[in-house]
C-alpha cells in the first residue's frame, strides 16, 4: 500500500507539473513580397498573441500579415497556458520586394503579372514595340518586343541614369532629363558577336566618355520567343554590379538599338527626344 501511494503520489505531482509548465514556442516563417506567413507549431498552450512589428497584432493561431512596406521588423508570438504563463519568442524579417517574373520557367507568361511600369512607345517608334520593367532586392527586370529576329543579332544600347541627377552623367541628347552614369552594350541575345560591355561614365555631360568597368556577370537573357515579325524577351541585371543605383529611389533608362554593325540605327526607347523612363524603386 505504501508503493501504491507513492506511485500514486508521484504520478499527481507529474500531473501537476505538466499542467503549469510554460509552452514549447516554436513557428515558422515565410516571406512573400511584403506578406509573411506565421506557422505556429507551439505545443502546450491554450491561447495566442502575435506582436509583429508594425503596430498590428493578431490572436490567431496562425495568421498571415501584410506589412506596410519594406524594412526590417521583430515580430513576437507570446504563447499563453491554460493557467496563465507566458512564453514569448521574437525573430527578424527583412521585407523587400519580390517579382514574379523567373527566366528559368522557358515562359514569358508571367510579365502577364507586370503592369506598373510598362512603356508604350509612340506611334512614330517603328522597332520597340512595348517594354515592362520590374525588379526585387537582387535584380531589375526587363522584358521587350521589337520588330526583329533573334538572328539579326541586334545592338542593344542601354542607358541608366542610375543616381537620378541629370547633372551628372552623359547627356546624350537623346534621352531628355537624365545624366546617364552607366551604358550597357553588345548584341545581348548573341554575346559571340559582339560581347556585351558595361561602362561607367566618366566625363563632363556632353563628352563622350566611358570607362569598361570590367563587371561579370551583370546580365542574363531568359526566354525569347519569335511571334511572326515581333521577338520577345527577358532579360535582368544585377543591381550590384550597377554603380551608384541607389536602394530607394530607383533610375532612369533608355535604351537605343542599332544593326549588328552599328551601321543602322533602328529605334529607340521611350523614344527620341523624350525623357527617360523613370522606374521608382517602391
Amino acid at each position: 500500500m505504501m508503493i501504491a501511494l507513492i506511485l500514486l503520489v508521484v504520478a499527481g505531482a507529474c500531473k501537476k507539473d505538466k499542467s503549469s509548465a510554460s509552452a514549447d514556442l516554436f513557428y515558422e516563417v515565410v516571406i512573400n513580397g511584403y506578406n509573411v506567413t506565421f506557422t505556429n507549431q507551439t505545443t502546450g498552450a491554450t491561447s495566442y498573441k502575435w506582436d509583429f512589428g508594425d503596430g498590428e497584432s493578431s490572436t490567431e493561431a496562425s495568421p498571415v500579415h501584410a506589412y506596410p512596406g519594406k524594412g526590417k521588423y521583430v515580430p513576437t508570438l507570446y504563447a499563453y497556458t491554460s493557467d496563465g504563463r507566458v512564453t514569448e519568442g521574437s525573430t527578424v524579417v527583412n521585407i523587400a520586394k519580390t517579382s514574379p517574373i523567373k527566366l528559368d520557367d522557358n515562359s514569358l507568361a508571367d510579365w502577364d503579372t507586370i503592369s506598373t511600369f510598362v512603356v508604350t512607345p509612340a506611334a512614330s517608334e517603328t522597332y520597340f514595340k512595348k517594354a515592362k520593367f520590374d525588379y526585387d532586392a537582387n535584380y531589375i527586370y526587363c522584358y521587350f518586343e521589337v520588330k526583329s529576329t533573334k538572328a539579326a543579332n541586334d545592338i542593344f544600347d542601354i542607358y541608366l541614369d542610375s543616381d537620378n541627377n541629370p547633372g551628372v552623367g552623359y547627356a546624350t541628347g537623346t534621352f531628355l532629363d537624365a545624366g546617364m552614369d552607366v551604358l550597357i552594350e553588345g548584341t545581348l541575345l548573341d554575346p559571340s558577336t559582339v560581347p556585351p560591355a558595361m561602362y561607367n561614365y566618366a566625363g563632363t555631360n556632353n563628352s563622350w566618355n566611358w570607362n569598361d568597368s570590367g563587371a561579370s556577370e551583370f546580365y542574363l537573357i531568359g526566354s525569347t520567343q519569335q511571334d511572326g515579325t515581333t521577338l520577345k524577351y527577358e532579360m535582368r541585371f544585377s543591381r550590384n554590379k550597377i554603380k551608384n543605383l541607389p536602394a530607394s529611389t530607383g533610375f532612369r533608362i533608355g535604351i537605343q538599338a542599332s544593326k549588328n554593325d552599328w551601321s543602322v540605327t533602328y529605334g529607340s526607347l521611350p523614344g527620341s527626344g523624350v525623357a527617360a523612363y523613370q522606374v521608382v524603386f517602391e
